[in-house]
């Protein structure tokens, strides 16, 4: 899948400020988000991203809502970098949308090693309470290689039901190598002044993590 420099140079903007969020060295990020247009142009939805920390001895991710209270930064700033990202989310499905280009509900970003890849997917998204914990369940199997043992027993079951299933994924995937910009880390976020944070009264978003055995 080819992209225009306009969609490239926001992919960038996703980057820069998934590095700038994440206040320590980390092997692999990935990142899963879906836009939904209400009334209007009211567009809501969810998002979430983990991350590997760097060694050998930190194999678990770490949650982008654990990242406060592990770092002792402050909470309420840190979602206001949370939902500047997701603006980003929703500027890349508005360009999409400016090109007539076929609608996508959700995107998972995934930063490895060397290697800046976009997974755009076009399935119906799930509305039920357990088919929504299902379809975060299974995204957590695939992409941060959860162990089935690690999961409760009603997420077992879940997952078994979302793998027999054996559903050929709707999507469409682009690749490249990462964008290079060097980015300061937010260790000393608390002692900083945030200038770029931007006033989100006027909508929200609607942010769902589960608990999913990682």
């Amino acid at each position: 899948m080819q992209e225009t420099e306009t969609i490239k140079a926001i992919y960038k903007k996703i980057q820069n400020q998934l590095f700038y969020m994440i206040p320590e060295k980390w092997d692999k990020i990935y990142l899963y988000a879906s836009v939904v247009q209400n009334f209007g142009n009211f567009k809501t939805g969810e998002m979430f991203f983990y991350y590997f920390p760097k060694g050998i001895l930190k194999k678990n991710p770490i949650n982008i809502y654990e990242i406060p209270g592990k770092f002792n930064l402050d909470e309420n700033e840190y979602l206001k970098l949370a939902i500047k990202l997701y603006d980003l989310i929703k500027e890349l499905k508005e360009e999409f949308n400016k090109m007539q280009r076929r609608p996508w509900t959700n995107i998972t970003i995934k930063i490895e090693g060397l290697k800046f890849a976009v997974e755009l997917n076009y399935d119906k998204l799930p509305i039920l309470k357990e088919q929504v914990e299902a379809k975060h369940i299974l995204w957590a199997y695939n992409n941060l290689k959860i162990q089935i043992e690690s999961l409760s027993k009603k997420q077992r079951n879940l997952l078994i039901k979302e793998l027999e299933k054996n559903i050929i994924p709707d999507r469409a995937i682009y690749s490249d190598t990462i964008y290079y910009n060097p980015i300061k880390y937010m260790v000393k976020y608390q002692k900083e002044q945030v200038e770029q944070i931007e006033d989100m009264q006027n909508y929200q978003i609607k942010t769902q993590i589960l608990n999913i055995g990682v």
